[in-house]
């Protein structure tokens, strides 16, 4: 209980709902949820008590990242569509400063203290570090295409994912001497990754790798490999880092993970296409943003259930939850909201692989085809050509997201970078099908096929 003494140095100024003390920053009600909505060029305020979304804020084009510094009151989102990081004031929900980061920002990090975010400066190919305390950029690094992040408690140290096709690896920083210090090669291309609290390991995940890798920060090896279903895309820490929230984007799935035992303890199902997750302070819930179904699942890690799901807008990806000192809890409200259409189009599967079905393209009278890549499918999906025919693809990103092209049986292989464009040349089979997908995104239903003559869509090789 709070002296009187207490009360009367630290109080009471209210600001927008906030009742702020000595050092310390509490929610007159329940915490609040930030949602990165990437289509909606905005970000959803949830009202964690009542589940329900209280407003929206605009912000620039894409928002990809998206932190919360750890008293509440500042949420950072990178927009890769405008070059910037906007910084939300969580007393007002309203955009209070806007930091230029230069071109696609991906994803953002913070340090355990909050001093410090960390950019991945995607299409700048740099790592920048932004001080809380002034917003102003404060340090850059030179990273090839840098997609996410994570920080050291004090922020000195950041690992971060490099996806230049054909170097990818997990790069350690030093960020007092503004170096980078170590290198892990990777054969597969990392995607997210976390430190764990005690700054020991950092779980990361591959696109085409159904595990969570465990790197041991001490001697930068790999130690251990965790298997989850199809697509696992980010496996952050509880608090108190006895479990690790893995998004596992195929079966739309959250995994929870023994971090003691480095094994899978139980699965949720959560929405379809799962992007990332986050806990709350106490560790006791767990939110999981659905981009294929518009919608956020509120988890209950002791009953392993989900307790409610909340529409929050189009294609949410980042989500973060303010913090709350001591033993307040949100007790999540049963209810089950609406959930919102998932989308016009026709999903299809063939021998157990899904398709997101853009349609038949007859291409045996062409020489070149521009083929469409975006969030996730390819366009056209299916390709009709003569047996033996070769043409040339010109595939082009309508996203702003990394996809890819693989044709495993051509040795094929090609990243096609934001907004932008890849060129080869493909021979179709003698007879029956040939599969090509995206290596990050397959799962989620980003195929297509290369069809010989009149053969249908079918089981590929």
């Amino acid at each position: 209980m709070l002296k009187r003494g207490a009360v009367v140095l630290g109080v009471l100024a209210l600001l927008g709902g906030w009742v702020v003390g000595t050092g310390s920053l509490m929610a007159a009600g329940a915490p609040k949820a930030y949602v990165g909505l990437f289509k909606d060029d905005a970000v959803a305020v949830i009202d964690t008590a009542q589940n329900k979304v209280l407003s929206t804020i605009s912000v620039p084009k894409g928002p990809h990242g998206l932190v919360i510094t750890p008293d509440g009151r500042k949420v950072y989102v990178s927009s890769d569509g405008a070059a910037t990081v906007s910084v939300i004031d969580t007393a007002a929900d309203r955009v209070g400063v806007s930091i230029d980061v230069g071109a696609n920002p991906h994803g953002l990090a913070l340090s355990g203290d909050g001093s410090r975010v960390l950019v991945s400066g995607w299409g700048s190919n740099q790592v920048l570090v932004i001080d809380t305390t002034t917003d102003r950029v404060i340090g850059k690094v030179p990273v090839a295409q840098p997609h996410n992040g994570t920080l050291s408690r004090d922020g000195r140290t950041g690992w971060v994912a490099s996806q230049q096709q054909g170097a990818t690896a997990l790069v350690r920083l030093d960020l007092a001497t503004w170096k980078e210090v170590a290198r892990v090669p990777l054969d597969k291309t990392p995607r997210g990754l976390e430190f764990s609290p005690d700054g020991r390991r950092v779980f990361f995940t591959l696109a085409g790798v159904n595990a969570i890798q465990v790197l041991d920060t001490a001697t930068n090896q790999i130690v251990a490999q965790i298997p989850v279903g199809a697509s696992p895309h980010y496996a952050p820490f509880t608090p108190d880092g006895r479990w690790a929230l893995a998004v596992v984007q195929g079966p739309g799935e959250l995994g929870i993970l023994d971090t003691a035992s480095n094994t899978l303890a139980g699965t949720v199902a959560v929405g379809k296409a799962p992007h990332w997750s986050t806990s709350s302070s106490d560790g006791r819930m767990a939110y999981v943003t659905n981009e294929g179904s518009n919608d956020t699942s509120v988890v209950d890690l002791a009953s392993r259930m989900v307790t409610a799901t909340i529409s929050v807008g189009n294609a949410p990806r980042k989500i973060a939850v303010q913090p709350v000192s001591g033993p307040t809890a949100t007790t999540p409200a049963p209810e089950r909201a609406a959930v919102a259409p998932s989308g016009k189009t026709k999903s299809i599967t063939l021998s157990g692989v899904s398709y997101a079905d853009h349609g038949t393209k007859d291409v045996r009278n062409m020489a070149k085809l521009e083929l469409e890549a975006d969030d996730y499918y390819f366009s056209p999906t299916f390709l009709r050509g003569k047996p033996g025919q070769k043409l040339t693809l010109l595939v082009e990103s309508e996203a702003s997201t990394l996809h890819n092209i693989r044709i495993a049986a051509l040795g094929i292989d090609k990243d096609i970078p934001p907004k932008g464009k890849v060129q080869f040349d493909v021979t179709f089979p003698a007879s029956g099908v040939l599969a090509f997908s995206c290596k990050f995104h397959g799962p989620l239903g980003m195929n297509g096929q290369l069809l010989a003559g009149d053969t249908a869509p079918g089981g590929a090789r």
